[in-house]
């Protein structure tokens, strides 16, 4: 890496991200804060020193290495300006990420000395930075959110008379450094922005000798004097200690703060270095000031906050609803909300609230509830975005399912595009071979109806119910060609939006007697005929969306979205099959205390949080809703802080997050009664390390073969025990629940949600016998009616059909047949193609075990071989009989024996076996051997702990 690289990776990288593991103590980092920036004020020694003033060895290489670098890069500066607290290093990087596009910044490259700005400021230098420039996006991220709000603050009604023309108004920035704001906008809104500036005095310094050579330079008309920002030396922990000084006095009196008038404050990663009491006292002062009289009687008197900074100590969670809530308790809106590295930074926009509000400590779980009074936050919001209150970055957009519980009109993830394409699974895809199924269509159902889903000659997707028009052959047995799905049967073509564009008979006739007018005639009246057959169909944010419902009513906004601005994350995707109702899995994925009993750490990330059966007693839950559904907020302990929480989303997505930014997303999709599919979606925040760990090739293939084989694992785990429960439910009639006990409530609410849904259901349809699952197809103007084996009265027929479905056993049944060898479904088999009939074919576990139950055999051969282990007594593998003596009783309940604690021992072969299977999985990867690479990288990610303590 060259040394110019390194200068600026050190300034964009969280050195915290890399000692988070390793060191107790808090650091002080300039241009990527995170959870550890602040010390505890319990480990300070002085109560009153800054908790922001200790770094370890890795922070201090860091400053010594940049402040060499950026003594080099201004060694012939002629401002002679210091680099105090890193700020002209974040100046290079506005430069650099200028210079590419990635913000409107005009002036920073103008601020850089001439010998060396060339640097970030052409095509050739700011190539050298290309490899660290997604290190940069918290730089990004925060210049981003502020420029917008100063934008929507110049432009609401209270700083623009009626006709438009501009009115006085005050913008504070705090903490700016050599930030760029004050110059961009020197000309703006006619010269009426009081513009002030507040930073430590060497950083005023420097920005004024900055100023001068800009205006030199770039805009000698420019009257700085009189039009240019007010500059205030102020060290803010200076309002803190015995004697503290006023922010707001100091404005007033050396800044030249507007009475009367708007006012914006801007807090840019500053109060990571102010110390706790001197910030409870500027925001008790900030409070005061933008109550109502608090700068003035003027009506237009408002004021609006925005932070790109830290809340602590009052707000140390990342969760809207608590920062709102902090917030209200203030008499102030919460107007727009995010949060990075678990509540150390929050991105957040504060208004002041109307004349006739009130203070309130309520939490509002609901969009409408939550009403901005103020003209400048409800100009703001409107903007920019409500706020939707989530306690995930996926927020849900369809709230009127949680006060009307339904099946319908909502959209439901259904595929990974990457099956659409006609991969096999996420590991095909991530390493982008050749799609093994590329000219079929999807095919799959949703709540029982079968549906196909394939992409139209612009590749947009397009879906429709799995019939031909023609004579209802399946359409999930032909090809797709050129953007058409062609049926099997007869070669009928359907494209975009499943419009008819071609039947083969049409041509079976005499040349001369060829039509093509009346051919393209009956074209179309194949695609009206079609068109009820058609489906809504999106893909949107990594995922096929279908709506349920009339298709008129399919709305694009209701689809659940990531949070904007949020930090990029990795998603890796995963698939579960299971034989049990849809239902169960909610259950499942809803209940906290199961995943300390019955997984007990059995895969690494649910040990890494304390997960286990030993800590059950400490685990404390607390219930929640917000704006998208309800859930539970999980710790271990009374004190401690919430190590993981779990949110119910109508009607079928659970939700799992941390305070970290991870999340992952169960989609739950009723295929059919008994029969359910789950997209697991879990998203991983990138920040520089896992960035530069999945620019290694061949890296993301192999964290998706590894993060899938933990998914399976548990899965496997889960499956068993959710089949005895629908078995001793749905056969016997035992309750669902009858005894309730620690997180039941939550199950208890989903099923409250569940009852009024098919309530609602049976009532709009008229027939308490409801049910969302898919009955049979419409009969209108068919040329010749359904029909059965027994005869073709269709009040017959309808008697056959309820009764089959209410048995679950099909009238025509397909033959079960799986490949021995992968566990894949064969169906019906053909000579030119085979038929699955419940499909989506169930390959991939808990359902198709086979390759997933290899890999443990592989990784407790090499446990025992290398590592010294006893055998395994996972459940799984003492369910399927493989392992021990004795009946199959005795391998599915053994009998409970002391536990011995035995010394482990590893073998001198461990380090090099291990480093060779890895080298291995990457080989078998490559190859296409996904059964062997799992079995590896399953013996990898098991083990790998134990060589690391």
């Amino acid at each position: 890496m060259k040394f110019s690289q390194l200068a600026l990776l050190l300034v964009a990288f969280p050195k915290s991200s890399l000692v988070q593991s390793f060191s107790p103590i808090k650091l002080q980092c300039s241009s990527q804060p995170s959870q550890l920036c602040r010390r505890s004020s319990l480990l300070s020694a002085n109560p009153g020193e800054s908790e922001a003033d200790s770094q370890n060895q890795f922070g201090e290489f860091s400053d010594a290495a940049t402040g060499a670098a950026f003594s080099l890069l201004h060694a012939f500066d002629d401002c002679g300006i210091q680099d105090s607290s890193k700020n002209l290093r974040v100046l290079w990087v506005r430069a650099l990420l200028a210079q590419r596009g990635m913000i409107q910044d005009d002036v920073a490259s103008t601020l850089l000395p001439k010998t060396t700005r060339s640097l970030v400021t052409t095509d050739t230098g700011a190539n050298l930075f290309d490899p660290i420039i997604q290190f940069t996006e918290w730089i990004q991220a925060r210049t981003e959110f502020i420029d917008e709000a100063l934008d929507a603050f110049l432009e609401s009604p209270v700083c623009k008379d009626s006709s438009g023309a501009p009115l006085e108004c005050n913008v504070v920035l705090f903490g700016a450094g050599y930030d760029t704001r004050a110059l961009r906008f020197r000309h703006a809104h006619d010269h009426k922005i009081n513009l002030i500036e507040v930073d430590l005095e060497s950083v005023v310094e420097g920005k004024d000798k900055l100023y001068d050579k800009f205006r030199k330079e770039n805009d000698p008309e420019w009257n700085r004097e009189r039009d240019g920002s007010k500059l205030l030396a102020f060290d803010l922990n200076s309002c803190g200690g015995k004697h503290p000084k006023s922010l707001v006095d100091s404005l007033r009196k050396q800044g030249g703060l507007a009475k009367n008038v708007p006012t914006l404050f801007v807090w840019e990663a500053v109060l990571f270095y102010v110390n706790d009491d001197a910030i409870r006292n500027i925001f008790q002062e900030l409070f005061d000031f933008s109550q109502t009289g608090g700068n003035g009687d003027s009506a237009r008197a408002e004021s609006m906050i925005c932070f790109t900074d830290s809340l602590k100590p009052f707000v140390d969670v990342p969760f809207t609803s608590e920062t709102s809530s902090y917030f209200s308790r203030n008499n102030l809106d919460l107007v727009q909300h995010r949060s990075r590295w678990g509540g150390a930074v929050h991105f957040a926009l504060v208004s002041s609230k109307g004349a006739n509000s009130i203070a309130s400590d309520e939490t509002h779980s609901k969009n409408k509830s939550r009403q901005i009074t103020g003209q400048i936050g409800k100009f703001v919001a409107e903007r920019v975005g409500g706020l939707v209150s989530s306690y995930t970055p996926t927020q849900g957009n369809n709230p009127e399912l949680l006060e009307k519980p339904s099946f319908d009109n909502t959209w439901y993830a259904v595929a990974y595009p990457w099956q659409i394409d006609g991969h096999e699974n996420a590991v095909h895809a991530a390493m982008g071979w050749k799609p093994k199924n590329a000219g079929k269509p999807f095919s799959t159902r949703l709540w029982g109806e079968p549906i196909i889903i394939y992409r139209d000659e612009d590749g947009t997707p397009t879906s429709m119910v799995d019939v031909c028009p023609h004579r209802s052959a399946p359409l999930s047995m032909g090809t797709v060609e050129n953007g058409k799905v062609v049926c099997f049967y007869h070669g009928w073509s359907f494209g975009k939006d499943s419009s008819c564009t071609d039947i083969p008979t049409l041509n079976a006739v005499a040349e001369d007697r060829l039509d093509p007018k009346r051919n393209e005639r009956f074209k179309e009246r194949a695609t009206k005929a079609n068109c009820q057959n058609n489906r809504a169909v999106v893909e949107h944010e990594g995922m096929i969306w279908v709506w349920k419902g009339d298709i008129l009513a399919a709305d694009p906004a209701k689809l659940p979205s990531r949070r904007r601005g949020d930090m990029d994350s990795l998603p890796i995707s995963t698939v579960l099959d299971y034989d049990v109702d849809y239902s169960y899995i909610v259950e499942n994925n809803l209940d906290s205390p199961h995943l300390f009993y019955l997984h007990d750490g059995s895969v690494p990330p649910i040990e890494s949080i304390g997960m286990m059966a030993k800590n059950m007693d400490q685990l404390r839950l607390s219930s929640f809703q917000d704006d998208c559904g309800f859930g539970h907020l999980g710790k271990l302990g009374d004190t401690g802080r919430v190590k993981k929480l779990l949110r119910f989303d109508p009607p079928n997505i659970v939700r799992h997050g941390g305070v970290s930014g991870f999340e992952e997303e169960f989609h739950i999709i009723p295929i059919a009664p008994y029969r359910t599919r789950v997209l697991l979606r879990q998203h991983l925040p990138k920040g520089p390390i896992l960035s530069t760990i999945t620019s290694i090739p061949y890296m993301v293939p192999f964290l998706t073969a590894l993060v899938n084989n933990w998914n399976y694992h548990i899965s496997l785990e889960d499956a068993v025990v959710m089949k005895g429960q629908s078995h001793m439910i749905e056969d016997f009639g035992a309750p669902r629940m009858k005894i309730g006990s620690l997180g039941d409530d939550l199950i208890a609410k989903y099923w409250s949600w569940r009852s009024k849904a098919h309530t609602n259901m049976a009532q709009k349809e008229g027939d308490s016998f409801a049910s969302p699952y898919f009955t049979a197809f419409e009969q209108k103007k068919a040329g010749i009616p359904s029909g059965t084996a027994y005869g073709d009265d269709p009040q017959l027929m309808s008697q056959l059909r309820s009764d089959s479905q209410k048995r679950n056993i099909p009238l025509v049944t397909s033959d079960g047949t799986r490949d021995e060898q992968t566990g894949n479904e064969i169906g019906t088999w053909g000579i030119k193609q085979n038929y699955v009939q419940n499909s989506p074919a169930a390959d991939f576990p808990p359902m198709n075990y086979k390759a997933y139950k290899n890999a443990l055999v592989f990784d407790d051969m090499f446990k025992q071989l290398f590592a010294g282990d006893e055998k395994s007594n996972t459940m799984i593998k003492t369910a399927m009989g493989d392992f021990g003596e004795g009946d199959m009783y005795k391998k599915s309940y053994p009998e409970k024996k002391p536990k011995i604690k035995r010394e482990r021992k590893k073998s001198k072969l461990a380090g090099p076996a291990y480093a060779a299977a890895a080298v291995l999985t990457g080989m078998v990867v490559v190859d296409g051997n996904v059964a062997v690479a799992n079995a590896l990288s399953s013996m990898i990610s098991n083990n790998i702990f134990f060589l690391w303590h």
